[in-house]
């Protein structure tokens, strides 16, 4: 059974618990043990702590608008859309829709401390988003040299989550999805 849910807060981060308790109770609809629920509630809140953040202070949000997250629960798996008002991603030149000739490529798109963050041209309209871990072994004088200005959030996000796209509708505009598989519902 799907169900979708959507949760409109002011564009403001005093809104941030809102946002991040009312994923805690979709949580509960999931039958996972104390531990799984433990630790994904940590995860989830960590992206949607990430991802709303991303959206107030990094796109430009219209005046007075409201940050309409959607929830849409599935058997076994939770889907989290955030809206996203800017142009997109740029992408050799390109903002969404891509031209055919990206369709298939990959790209890095950013150097966090411990790896980058790639993407991958799904479609003239969807990157779906994946973590390239650096060496391990590297020291922490290396590891920083790595690191680029921001994109800590949108790393946690690609690492603590199953997928993550960024997609362009012509109804919707952009948005952030995010998928999590877990146990099945109650």
């Amino acid at each position: 059974m799907n169900r979708k849910i959507v949760l409109s807060v002011p564009s403001d981060i005093n809104y941030l618990a809102t946002v991040e308790s009312f994923a805690e109770l979709l949580i509960k609809r999931y039958d996972l043990s104390e531990d799984e629920r433990s630790i994904f509630s940590r995860r989830l809140r960590a992206t949607l702590n990430e991802a709303f953040v991303n959206v107030i202070r990094h796109t430009p949000v219209p005046e007075n608008a409201l940050v309409e997250v959607e929830f849409e629960l599935n058997e076994s798996e939770l889907i989290v859309r955030f809206p996203d008002w800017g142009r997109g991603l740029k992408i050799e030149g390109f903002y969404p829709p891509f031209p055919e000739e990206l369709i298939g490529t990959d790209h890095l798109f950013l150097k966090t401390i411990d790896g980058e963050v790639h993407v991958h041209v799904e479609s003239a309209q969807s990157l779906k988003l994946w973590f390239k871990e650096f060496n391990k072994n590297l020291t922490p004088e290396k590891l920083l040299e790595n690191v680029s200005e921001g994109g800590m959030g949108l790393s946690i996000i690609v690492k603590t989550m199953d997928e993550a796209r960024f997609i362009w509708d012509e109804q919707k505009g952009h948005y952030l999805e995010i998928k999590k598989n877990l146990g099945s519902l109650k």
